[in-house]
């Protein structure tokens, strides 16, 4: 027999026909440059990368509401700008006390803590510190401390101060001797009290001014030198009727 009437050489001959067609097959492709496909994909990729109407890429955060505004070609669109955040009004429960506290320092910038009425002599004709201490002892002011006279709710005990009175020539306070004393002005004033006692206690205070004023004559005026009018007192009396209404 032959070697090629032998049916095992013939198997042998056409197995390596096909590898060699194999490798022959690959050699051909893998020797291409480029693949067709993946090469026209590549290109319409460099086309868009390319492109100038593609603009960048921006982030908005999803809390903020978006707005469409045009932006000029070629130009990135610019988010807009986040809103503020809107806060509840927080109420929060307050004590008596600090209600009260509060009240009171509300009042306060209504009205002063110190209510003073100077009483001013006529050009020429001071007060004389004889009339003064006469008037004081028949009306029961009394002198005391700072040597500076003192009206009070209860004079035997001296409690409840309603007002104070004292000269406007330094010092600002009485001689023990008032014989030859003289004074240009004298002042009476009184602290805003507690509620329930301030107009009582300022028509007090006015009662004696009324009775100075007759007895030695003078001017009210404020701080200022300003003459005070009927009506501004009749105002303050208005307001410490107020401030006392809410004891």
């Amino acid at each position: 027999m032959s070697f090629f009437t032998d049916p095992s050489a013939l198997v042998l001959i056409i197995g390596a026909i096909a590898i060699v067609a194999f490798l022959v097959h690959g050699l051909w492709f893998s020797g291409k440059p480029e693949n067709r496909r993946l090469n026209k994909a590549d290109r319409h990729d460099d086309e868009i990368r390319n492109s100038s109407n593609i603009g960048k890429v921006r982030i908005v955060s999803t809390d903020a509401p978006l707005k469409s505004e045009a932006a000029p070609s070629g130009e990135p669109a610019l988010a807009p700008e986040p809103e503020e955040n809107l806060k509840s009004p927080v109420i929060e429960e307050i004590s008596k006390e600090e209600a009260a506290q509060f009240e009171k320092e509300q009042e306060q910038k209504k009205l002063p803590q110190n209510i003073e009425i100077n009483l001013v002599a006529e050009p020429g004709r001071p007060y004389r510190g004889e009339d003064i201490e006469a008037l004081c002892t028949q009306y029961g002011i009394l002198r005391g401390d700072l040597d500076i006279y003192y009206v009070y709710e209860n004079p035997q005990a001296r409690e409840n101060e309603v007002f104070r009175m004292c000269s406007l020539k330094s010092p600002f306070s009485f001689p023990q001797d008032m014989s030859g004393f003289t004074t240009p002005a004298i002042a009476l004033y009184m602290n805003l009290p507690e509620r329930g006692r301030a107009c009582s206690y300022f028509k007090a205070m006015l009662t004696a001014v009324d009775i100075f004023v007759q007895q030695l004559g003078g001017t009210m005026q404020d701080n200022y030198h300003n003459l005070y009018t009927p009506e501004q007192l009749q105002d303050l009396e208005n307001k410490l009727q107020e401030y006392d209404a809410r004891a």
